[in-house]
């Protein structure tokens, strides 16, 4: 788990992805269940 997420210049592609990161984990049953992988993916994607 990470404490936080630093952006460093705001940019609205940056938002997108946070907005589509929280609709998913929010929506598993619309997307997949979050998991350890899930998670591991995420975090890969946002870094």
């Amino acid at each position: 788990m990470m404490e936080r997420i630093e952006i460093d210049e705001p940019d609205e592609a940056d938002f997108d992805l946070l907005t589509q990161f929280l609709f998913e984990v929010s929506s598993p049953e619309l997307f997949e269940p979050v998991t350890v992988s899930t998670c591991q993916r995420w975090l890969d994607t946002l870094a």
